[in-house]
């Protein structure tokens, strides 16, 4: 038994020789040989953090193109511009109540020639002046405008008043001529006059509705102003003062005369609705409207008498 168990044990050596050869030597397990693992990890983990660092600047690029592009600065100036055109357009319409009512009623009662005639002198010093300097024309349109109704309730005043066709209506419709005819030429008329005319425009347009003032105080009604035509004027005032400070430099004359014309306007406003509420007994409403409503107003009174 003894040799058989010596002849498996050499069977067996060669097994067990060729086993322990095949495992790793001790100086594998060494910490020279460790640290080489720790360095290939380290450096794995630094590309990693790398790739994401790319990875998240990319992103960002991406993100940023994809983003919405800032709005361009608004230019006040083209602003500006175009409220003067609106202005100018609006102011078409500025005149056209009194007209209407005037029409309507067959009568110019209750407005005075003369604020027209001032308002006209008014509005032709604006234009002369804005034309000489050469400012754009959307600084002015409205003037232009205005300057035109002017001339167009003046004579549908003078000729429900019978004053159209009188001696002293023609000769100031002569004497008008001739001074516009005189102020345009420049070898006449200095730069000079023409900035005292702009500055005076603003006396004039006061001057222009003391006369509509005093009747509707003597009378103690409302007039036959507009309170839509008076609403407007102090709106488009207001626009006006933004618009010369943008296009016309803050001319100090266009903003001191479209200023007091904005006083003006609001001050006749409040004067037509406090005579009309107070003392002629209608609504707000009622004085508001009373450009479109006079006809029926007088048709239904003329039924009672």
């Amino acid at each position: 038994s003894c040799g058989r168990i010596m002849s498996n044990c050499m069977i067996l050596l060669p097994l067990l020789i060729m086993f322990l050869r095949s495992l790793p030597t001790c100086t594998s397990f060494s910490p020279h040989a460790i640290q080489p693992q720790k360095m290939m990890l380290h450096n794995t983990k630094s590309i990693a953090t790398i790739h994401r660092i790319r990875s998240s600047s990319s992103t960002t690029t991406e993100l940023s193109a994809l983003a919405i592009p800032a709005m361009p600065p608004i230019d006040a100036g083209s602003i500006a511009q175009g409220l003067g055109y609106l202005v100018g357009t609006g102011a078409v319409l500025l005149y056209t109540p009194i007209a209407v009512r005037i029409v309507r009623q067959e009568s110019a009662d209750g407005l005075t020639l003369s604020t027209w005639w001032l308002k006209l002198v008014s509005y032709t010093c604006s234009i002369l002046y804005n034309f000489d300097k050469g400012y754009p024309l959307s600084s002015y349109a409205e003037t232009a405008v205005l300057g035109i109704e002017s001339v167009t309730i003046l004579v549908l005043v003078s000729y429900y008043q019978q004053k159209l066709f009188n001696a002293q209506f023609l000769g100031l419709v002569a004497v008008f001529v001739t001074a516009v005819g005189v102020a345009l030429n420049d070898q006449i008329t200095p730069p000079e006059v023409l900035a005292l005319g702009q500055a005076g425009s603003a006396v004039i347009n006061v001057f222009a509705l003391v006369p509509q003032f005093a009747l509707n105080a003597r009378t103690k009604t409302a007039g036959d102003y507009s309170p839509i035509t008076a609403s407007l004027a102090t709106v488009g005032c207001t626009i006006r003062l933004f618009t010369t400070t943008q296009l016309a430099n803050s001319d100090p004359l266009l903003l001191g005369s479209f200023g007091l014309a904005f006083l003006l306007n609001g001050s006749l406003l409040l004067q037509i609705l406090y005579y009309g509420v107070r003392y002629e007994g209608k609504s707000l409403t009622a004085v508001l409207t009373a450009d479109y409503n006079t006809a029926a107003s007088d048709n239904n009174t003329n039924d009672e008498i």
